[in-house]
C-alpha cells in the first residue's frame, strides 16, 4: 500500500514540480490559446473564407483516404520533436529559456487557432470535431511543452544560483532534465502514432455521420 503511495507522490512530483511554475506555464499555454481563438474571429471575411476552404479540403482529402500516413507521420514527429528539443535546449540557458515563453504560447496559439477553424467551419457540429481533434493527441502534444518550460525555468534558475554563489552540483538537475526529455520524446511519439493512424479513422466516423 505504502508503495503504490509512493509511485503516486512521484508522479505528482513530476508533473507538479513547482506551483508557481506550474500556473505560470498554464497561463501562457492558455493565453496562447485564447489569442489563437480571437485572432480568427477578429481575421477579414476572405482570410475566414480560405481557412474554412482549407479545413473543407482537409477532412475531404481523410474521407476519401488521400492522406499518406507514412508523410504524414514523418511530419508530425518533426514537428512534435522540434518543439521538445528547441524548448530543452533553450533550457541550458539563463537568457534562452526565455524564448521558451513565446514557444509555450506560440504552441497554445496554434492550437486555438485550429480549434477555431473547426468552429467557424461547422458551427455547433464542430465541437464534435474539436474533442476529436484535441484529444488525446494534442493534449499530448500541449503536456509535453507545458512540461518542458516547466523544467526550462527549473534548470535555468539552478544555473543562475550556481553562476552566483560560485558554487554547486549541476550534475543531478541536469540528469532530472534529461530524463524529462525522454518522458516528452516518447509521449510526442505516442502523439504521432495517435495523430496519423488514430485521428484519422475516428475523423472519418465524425466525418460519415455529421458531416456527410
Amino acid at each position: 500500500m505504502k508503495k503504490g503511495t509512493g509511485k503516486k507522490i512521484r508522479l505528482r512530483e513530476l508533473i507538479l514540480p513547482n506551483k508557481k511554475l506550474n500556473y505560470f506555464a498554464g497561463m501562457i499555454i492558455l493565453l496562447g490559446v485564447l489569442s489563437g481563438s480571437i485572432f480568427l474571429m477578429l481575421s477579414s471575411a476572405t482570410d475566414k473564407n480560405n481557412v474554412i476552404k482549407q479545413i473543407e479540403v482537409f477532412f475531404t482529402n481523410i474521407s476519401r483516404g488521400g492522406v499518406n500516413c507514412g508523410l504524414a507521420f514523418k511530419n508530425s514527429m518533426i514537428i512534435n520533436y522540434l518543439f521538445v528539443f528547441v524548448i530543452w535546449i533553450f533550457g541550458l540557458s539563463m537568457i534562452g529559456v526565455f524564448f521558451n515563453i513565446f514557444i509555450a504560447y506560440l504552441k497554445g496559439f496554434l492550437v486555438g487557432f485550429s480549434i477555431s477553424s473547426l468552429f467557424l467551419t461547422y458551427q455547433l457540429k464542430g465541437f464534435l470535431g474539436v474533442l476529436f481533434y484535441t484529444f488525446p493527441s494534442q493534449i499530448l502534444n500541449i503536456f509535453v511543452v507545458y512540461l518542458l518550460t516547466i523544467y526550462s525555468f527549473m534548470f535555468s534558475s539552478h544555473l543562475f544560483k550556481i553562476v552566483l554563489s560560485k558554487k554547486g552540483n549541476n550534475r543531478s538537475m541536469l540528469k532530472k532534465y534529461g530524463v524529462i526529455l525522454m518522458f516528452c520524446i516518447i509521449l510526442s511519439f505516442v502523439s504521432s502514432v495517435l495523430e496519423v493512424y488514430v485521428f484519422p479513422k475516428v475523423l472519418k466516423l465524425f466525418i460519415s455521420i455529421y458531416i456527410s
